[in-house]
């Protein structure tokens, strides 16, 4: 029985292509519903592209808008530069469709509802809205293990620092989810930057597939792969860090996990950065993974099927 799940995601590129990858494993993954969170580009155009990317490939799941800035309410950035304006360098969604928002109708308890209802929860960007679900409804919560994109322990994140971009954005968000018994699982950078998506397996992959989705996919990655070679050092190719993510979700036993007690710096200049401290566990974090395994599961997932359905 697939697995049933909730993400939350601030689509810029490699959240694109951990939704297209997810859609495209309806064996092991059924998406139930979709959030939207500010970070590697603005909210409402973050919701669009998580609609635009999941139609495209045949998936129907509701996508809410939520959190436009974070906790602390600090300035929020526009432009990210590995994703563009848009979320995905030029290729975004249009915003003609009006999307649900988070906070009203079902509300901040439709988390909560998932959670208790026993969905998994995939947390892509800042963790803003699991946290201001926490406030309404924290017993909802206990326990869950959410798997989350967060940490930079041996490697330097990207963001001023050196945390990585989604705890720098909203560290109280992340402090808050540590603090009140969720137990999440953390993918830190440490993980996915040992997989490395090449420019042309993706561009064989595109061809392939012959899809409009992929085609678009194709086109955001330009950018962001110049990215990684001016700041990663990728000669050739990308770390898809979002979708090593997704990937611990379809196939965990590709990944090691251990319980650890963190913490994270809410103030500072090293605001965002996570520690390993002495103490009871209070998330599991991932320390290791089979890469050649997660990046032939990707790419083969990725471009597997075509859309079944167009946007």
């Amino acid at each position: 029985m697939p697995l049933r799940l909730h993400i939350d995601t601030d689509c810029g590129v490699d959240d694109a292509l951990a939704l297209a990858m997810l859609a495209r494993s309806r064996d092991v993954v059924e998406i139930v519903s979709v959030s939207a969170v500010f970070g590697n580009t603005y909210v409402d155009q973050a919701a669009a592209n998580a609609r635009g990317v999941l139609r495209l490939a045949g998936c129907p799941a509701e996508v809410y808008i939520g959190a436009g800035s974070g906790v602390a309410k600090r300035r929020v950035e526009r432009m990210r530069p590995a994703h563009g304006v848009d979320g995905l360098n030029g290729a975004g969604f249009s915003q003609r469709w009006k999307l649900p928002e988070l906070d009203r109708g079902q509300g901040g308890s439709l988390l909560a509802f998932r959670a208790r209802a026993k969905v998994a929860g995939l947390f892509l960007g800042p963790l803003t809205n699991l946290a201001q679900g926490l406030l309404e409804d924290a017993g909802a919560f206990k326990g869950w293990g959410p798997t989350i994109m967060a940490g930079a322990f041996s490697v330097e994140g990207k963001a001023a620092g050196g945390a990585d971009f989604n705890s720098w954005s909203d560290a109280e968000a992340l402090a808050r989810v540590l603090e009140r018994g969720v137990l999440p699982r953390l993918v830190p950078l440490d993980v996915s930057v040992k997989v490395t998506l090449t420019a042309q397996a993706m561009a064989e992959g595109s061809a392939a597939c012959g899809t409009p989705l992929s085609a678009r996919l194709n086109k955001a990655m330009g950018p962001y792969m110049a990215f990684h070679r001016r700041v990663w050092g990728v000669e050739d190719g990308c770390h898809p860090h979002d979708a090593v993510v997704a990937a611990s979700v379809v196939a965990p036993e590709l990944f090691v996990f251990e319980p650890a007690r963190l913490r994270v710096l809410t103030d500072g200049e090293h605001l965002g950065r996570i520690e390993r401290i002495d103490g009871e566990p209070n998330a599991e974090l991932c320390v290791g993974l089979d890469a050649p395994a997660v990046e032939a599961l990707l790419l083969a997932r990725l471009f597997r099927a075509p859309a079944l359905s167009p946007a």
